[in-house]
Order: structure tokens, then C-alpha cells, then sequence
């Protein structure tokens, strides 16, 4: 069996691994990435054209983060010379007794970010595509938009290999288990070991069977997403329809989409789905599963709800306790990061993260207040 040696090892390809990589090698470090699939595969969570963006968050303490990932998301556009970023303007819609928007609007606020707060009915007369009950608790954000998701991986891979010169990507290569015992962070392949100075573990869904101690606190879930081209799409096309989240009195009463944009159809999915095996998820999409999109659809946006469906994917949620993202080492291996900052609302975190891991591997610190997110495993 053979052993690689590395300084700097990231495991796992996705928005957090390749973001972790780039800031690695931005910083002159020597960094081996290693994923199990080919790079922008479509096992995990990070896969597609596209990924909203927003300051509206309920939360204060994720929103209070939000200018930073924006400020992130600018210098790779900065450092790659292209954008990255699509302005819509962004809708969040609940009903009147659901306190989602009151909480959204209460963090716009806070933070002096340009929003406008008003009823369904209001809504509705100003943008009709919707059809909102005359009482719904809306806000709008119009500095809200999409991020090119799949490119922005191809961004952080190509600059990564540019900007570092002993940056190296390791596709098709499983980790069949990491040994936790070894005096270096070693990672057990099929074919050998990879042993390095510091470890960095984003592995997603796979995240539970590496690290079994947080198999209780990592639940893979199988999520759906589809894209539907109405007649007339105009109405729906980028520049003239925004991105949207409602959020209704249920755990699954939670819908998302956005324009037509990057050659695909209007993006719509419902947020939650069933816990799975990540190895086994199957791809094949049931019409019991369109059904519940479909019916949010004839609620709220008619004109999608019988428009022919161009295209569907399943990606994986890693879903934590309260939605919180989790970052923090194995017990005992403080050479060892383990990131999952995920729960189905991390892409648009992901840059910033990035370099928040670098921090946290090189340093033992970072400068970001991640002290929600910390785990002892």
C-alpha cells in the first residue's frame, strides 16, 4: 500500500472543500484535496446552475454573517475576473400568524439593509405572477440573488491549482474510513494512506460514516428540486422575476425558487425530505414527490403549477438539531477540523467558510464569532 504525505489535506469536493482549498492555496499553503466522485458531481449537495443569496434570514446570528459571505463572494469574483453573483431581488411570504417574516424583516433592519415590508395584497398588485392571500406577512430584499453554483466551484478549483503551485486534486478516490488513532490526521483509502500535518473533513452526507461520532447529530436527507418552463416564460426570466422562500406553520411547509436563468427552467423545491442512506439515494424522481411542489405551486404561483417539468435533480441536505451548522474537531485531534455547515442553507456561506477553515487548521482561531456552531465529538 502506498502513503501520500501532504501538509494540508481537504476531504471532500464540494462548496465547503473547494472553498477551503482555494483560501489554502491563496494563503501559499500546500493543500491535496480529496474527493471520492469527479469534481462537480452530482452525488452530494453542491451540484447545479444555481443558489439563491440573501441578507434575509430569520435568524439574526446567520444573518449577521451574510455581509461577510457577500463580501467573500466578491473578492473570488475579484481574483477569478468574472461575476459570479446575479442580482433578482428576493421575496420571503408567510402567513399572517407564521412569525418567519416579522423575524426576516426584524434582521433587515438590524443590519440597515434595504428592504420593503407589506401584505399579500400588496404584493400580489405589484408583482401579479403571485397570488398571495390579502393577509400574508411579506418582505422584499431586492440586493437578494442567485449564485452561479456550479461555476463557482470550477472558479475555486481552477484558481486553486493557479494560485498554488503544490495544490493537487484527487478525483475517485474513496476514503474508506479516517484513523482517528494514527499521530497524523491519516486518511485509509482503497489503495493506501494519506497522511497530513492538518485535516480538513467536508464530506457531506458521508460525513457520519467518517466521523461515527456524529452519526446522532447528522441526519442525510434526499432532497428534490425541479425546473419548470411556463408559457409565456417571460414573465419568469431573470431581471423580471426574483427569487422567493415561504415558510408556512409546518416542518415541510417550506418552498424556494427562483428565475429562469443560465439556460434552465424556473427553479422550484420544497425544503425537507426524507432521511436516507447517501450511497443508496436513488435519482429517479416520483411523481409523489412533484405532488407537494405542484400544490404549492396552484397556491401561490398559478401560472407554474401545470407547466411542463424540463428537468429534476435530487441533492442531499446534511441536516443538524435547528438547522445550525457544525464546525469543530473529533475529541482529542485538534488537527482535525470537521466542517458540516450545511442543513440545506450553506452554499451561500460557503466562500466565507472556506476561509474560516483555513483559519481554524493553520491557526486554532478565526475572527468570525462560529462559537453557535461548535461541536465536541
Amino acid at each position: 500500500m502506498t502513503t501520500e504525505r501532504c501538509p494540508n489535506v481537504v476531504l471532500g469536493a464540494g462548496a465547503m472543500g473547494l472553498a477551503a482549498t482555494y483560501h489554502l492555496a491563496r494563503r501559499g499553503e500546500p493543500v491535496l484535496l480529496v474527493e471520492q466522485f469527479l469534481l462537480d458531481h452530482d452525488r452530494g449537495s453542491s451540484h447545479g446552475a444555481a443558489r439563491i443569496t440573501r441578507h434575509s434570514y430569520a435568524d439574526p446570528a446567520y444573518a449577521q454573517l451574510m455581509p461577510a459571505a457577500f463580501d467573500a463572494w466578491r473578492g473570488l469574483e475579484a481574483d477569478a475576473g468574472e461575476t459570479l453573483y446575479l442580482r433578482t431581488g428576493g421575496v420571503s411570504f408567510s402567513p399572517a400568524d407564521v412569525p418567519y417574516v416579522s423575524q426576516v424583516a426584524s434582521s433587515l433592519a438590524g443590519m440597515g439593509v434595504a428592504h420593503r415590508r407589506m401584505s399579500g395584497r400588496d404584493w400580489t398588485q405589484l408583482h401579479p405572477t403571485f397570488l398571495l392571500p390579502d393577509d400574508f406577512d411579506v418582505v422584499f430584499e431586492p440586493d437578494a440573488g442567485m449564485l452561479k453554483a456550479s461555476r463557482a466551484l470550477e472558479v475555486e478549483a481552477e484558481l486553486a491549482i493557479r494560485l498554488g503551485p503544490n495544490t493537487r486534486i484527487l478525483e475517485q478516490t474513496p476514503v474508506v474510513r479516517i484513523d482517528l488513532e494514527a499521530s497524523r490526521p491519516t486518511l485509509v483509502t482503497e489503495s493506501g494512506r494519506i497522511e497530513a500535518d492538518r485535516l480538513i473533513v467536508t464530506a457531506g452526507a458521508w460525513t457520519p460514516r467518517l466521523i461515527p461520532a456524529l452519526a446522532e447529530r447528522l441526519q442525510p436527507t434526499r432532497q428534490v428540486v425541479l425546473y419548470v418552463r411556463p408559457t409565456p416564460y417571460q414573465p419568469f426570466s431573470l431581471g423580471r422575476f426574483p427569487v422567493f422562500i415561504f415558510k408556512g406553520p409546518g416542518e415541510l411547509d417550506a418552498f424556494y425558487g427562483m428565475p429562469s436563468a443560465l439556460g434552465f427552467g424556473v427553479k422550484v423545491a420544497r425544503h425537507g425530505g426524507s432521511v436516507i442512506d447517501p450511497a443508496e439515494a436513488t435519482r429517479e424522481v416520483e411523481e409523489s414527490e412533484r405532488e407537494p411542489v405542484r400544490a404549492f405551486l396552484r397556491a401561490y404561483l398559478p401560472a407554474l403549477a401545470e407547466a411542463p417539468i424540463d428537468r429534476s435533480e435530487v441533492c442531499l441536505y446534511t441536516m443538524a438539531p435547528d438547522e445550525q451548522f457544525q464546525v469543530g474537531h473529533p475529541k482529542g485531534r485538534s488537527d482535525i477540523v470537521v466542517a458540516s455547515p450545511c442543513s440545506g442553507h450553506g452554499f451561500k456561506f460557503s466562500c466565507l467558510i472556506g476561509s474560516i477553515l483555513a483559519d481554524l487548521a493553520l491557526h486554532g482561531r478565526t475572527d468570525h464569532d462560529i462559537s453557535a456552531w461548535r461541536f465536541d465529538a
